[in-house]
């Protein structure tokens, strides 16, 4: 399941842009966006919606023109805390104690 998102913010030329993307993973303190149009660089900070809830993210890495990636970037939750997907992200049992945990790694949601 893809998550429909609003992303906002300045691009390299310094000028403002407000495009529609979609979540290809998401994880407790990031996600893979794809459908990203514009030219955006690393260390950028940007505005994503997903639904009512709204967050900051950091630009982790951005997608490289022609390539597999080409459309995705990757980012990360500047605001400490804050979960904006929506959805519950599936938990594994801890092998050594049964505990459940968040998985850590990238959900793939289709």
């Amino acid at each position: 399941m893809k998550l429909p998102v609003r992303v906002w913010g300045m691009d390299s030329a310094g000028k403002l842009f407000s495009i529609e993307a979609s979540t290809l993973d998401i994880t407790p303190r990031g996600a893979c966006l794809e459908g990203v149009t514009c030219m955006l660089q690393r260390g950028a900070i940007i505005g994503v919606e997903c639904g009512r809830s709204r967050a900051r993210f950091r630009i982790a890495w951005v997608g490289k023109p022609g390539s597999d990636r080409d459309g995705q970037i990757g980012v990360q939750c500047v605001e400490p805390g804050k979960y904006i997907w929506g959805v519950p992200l599936p938990r594994a049992m801890d092998a050594d104690d049964g505990t459940a945990r968040l998985l850590q790694g990238p959900l793939v949601t289709q």
